[in-house]
């Protein structure tokens, strides 16, 4: 699931043009796949501006004019930084101990308990996951 993103871009200006062009995304398009993510290409109308979401959250926003025009990541440094933002975002929302340490189900949110161990959670949601099955 971490590694779906989408890549927004707007339309930019080049020779006098304004229209949607991928050409300055290849060098991000080509890392990113490189290291394993689907990446799912949406145009959008914001002008300059290219987004990266991951979870549906934007994980990093930027002007597209920025980017090299057909050049490697390696290369670019708004790419560099575009993949560092990506791959801090998915070792971020991959860890394990992600979830939430409190339990709100019996009394409502008034009475949020902090639990101590979180596998319990864990193996309720993996129970009620096979029982719907």
């Amino acid at each position: 699931m971490a590694n779906f993103l989408k890549i927004k871009y707007g339309p930019y200006e080049a020779h006098g043009v304004i229209d949607h062009r991928i050409q300055r995304l290849r060098g991000l398009l080509r890392c990113l796949s490189n290291l394993g993510y689907e990446i799912e290409l949406i145009p959008v109308s914001l002008l300059n501006r290219f987004e990266i979401e991951m979870c549906d959250r934007k994980i990093f926003v930027g002007d597209i004019t920025n980017l090299k025009f057909n050049m490697e990541c390696e290369d670019d440094v708004v790419c560099k930084r575009a993949v560092a933002a990506v791959e801090e975002a998915n070792s971020r929302m991959s860890v394990e101990d992600n979830i939430p340490r409190y339990d709100s189900i019996n009394k409502g949110m008034r009475h949020v308990k902090v639990t101590e161990n979180t596998k319990e959670i864990i193996s309720q949601a993996d129970l009620i996951s096979e029982i719907n099955v």
